[in-house]
C-alpha cells in the first residue's frame, strides 16, 4: 500500500474505515464548452464532475479572509471540482452558476427559501424554490468562429456591427479594478449599470477595438440600440434559467420572479 513521505497510509479513510464515499455527479455546462479557447481544459467539455459539499467546504464558506477578499465562491467551486486543473475564475458566468446551483443542492438540498413582495398587492410572501427544477439555458447562437467567445449583432439604428462576448468572473474583477483606477468625471455620481455591462461585453464595434473609443460609443449610442443589444445578449446567454413562479398567499396573483441570490443560498439559516 502506497505511503506518503510522512509514512501516513495514502488511502480513502472514509471508504475503508467508515464504509462511506463522498458522492459525485456530472454537472452539464450550458455552454457545452464550445466558446472556450481550444487550449483551455474546458474546450468542448459538456459536463464537469463535482463532489458533494462537506464540512471542509463549510470551512471555506466561513473563512473571513476569503469573504473579505471576495474569492470565497472561487475556492468553494475549486474545492468541489474533481478536475483541479480548471480555474473557476476563467469559467463563463453561466457555467459557473450551473456549478454553484449543483454544489448548493449537494450540500443543503434543493429547497431554497426566500421572501419576496407580490407584484400586485405588495404582500410579503415566503417562497420555496426547488433548485433541482431550474432549467438549463443551453448556448443557442453560434460564435463567429469555433472555440471563440465572440458573437455578432447588428445594431438596428446605427447599423454598426458589434462583436460581444460573455464574461467570466476574472473579466468582471478586472473591469471593476480598472473602473476604480479611472479618474472621477462629472458623471461619476451616476451609477453606470447599463453602460458598464455593455462595456464589459463589447469586444469591437465595426472592427474598432480601442477600449476608450468603445467606451465613448457606448455612452453615446442610441437608447434603442442599447436596449436591442442588451436584450439579445441576455436572451441568448447560456446559464441557469433563474425564473420562478409562485401564487401570492394574500391576493392569489401569479408572480414571475427572478430567483434572488441572497446570502441564504450558501449560508442557510435553517
Amino acid at each position: 500500500m502506497a505511503k506518503t513521505k510522512d509514512h501516513v497510509e495514502n488511502r480513502d479513510v472514509m471508504k475503508d474505515d467508515f464504509g462511506w464515499e463522498v458522492p459525485t455527479e456530472l454537472v452539464p455546462l450550458p455552454t457545452k464548452g464550445l466558446i472556450y479557447d481550444p487550449e483551455s481544459r474546458l474546450y468542448n467539455r459538456e459536463a464537469l464532475k463535482i463532489k458533494a459539499m462537506t464540512a471542509r467546504e463549510e470551512d471555506i464558506l466561513s473563512s473571513q479572509a476569503l469573504l473579505k477578499e471576495g474569492t470565497v465562491l472561487d475556492h468553494l467551486i475549486k474545492s468541489c471540482l474533481t478536475d483541479q486543473g480548471v480555474d473557476p475564475s476563467d469559467m463563463m458566468m453561466g457555467d459557473r452558476n450551473a456549478l454553484m446551483v449543483a454544489i448548493r443542492i449537494t450540500g443543503y438540498g434543493p429547497e431554497y427559501n426566500v421572501e419576496t413582495n407580490c407584484q400586485k398587492c405588495a404582500e410579503r410572501n415566503k417562497v420555496k424554490i426547488m433548485l433541482d427544477q431550474l432549467h438549463i439555458k443551453r448556448l443557442s447562437i453560434n460564435p463567429v468562429k469555433e472555440g471563440a467567445n465572440a458573437f455578432e449583432f447588428k445594431l438596428p439604428v446605427t447599423k454598426k456591427t458589434v462583436i460581444f462576448k460573455y464574461g467570466t468572473q476574472r473579466d468582471r474583477r478586472e473591469y471593476v479594478e480598472r473602473e476604480k483606477n479611472l479618474k472621477k468625471h462629472l458623471e461619476g455620481m451616476i451609477e453606470k449599470n447599463v453602460t458598464s455591462n455593455l462595456e464589459m461585453s463589447i469586444v469591437s464595434i465595426d472592427g474598432v477595438t480601442d477600449r476608450n473609443k468603445i467606451r465613448h460609443f457606448v455612452m453615446n449610442m442610441p437608447a434603442f440600440d442599447s436596449k436591442a443589444l442588451r436584450s439579445y445578449i441576455n436572451d441568448h446567454e447560456p446559464g441557469m434559467d433563474m425564473r420562478w413562479s409562485y401564487t401570492c398567499s394574500s391576493c392569489g396573483h401569479e408572480n414571475d420572479i427572478t430567483m434572488p441570490m441572497t446570502p441564504e443560498f450558501f449560508w442557510p439559516s435553517t
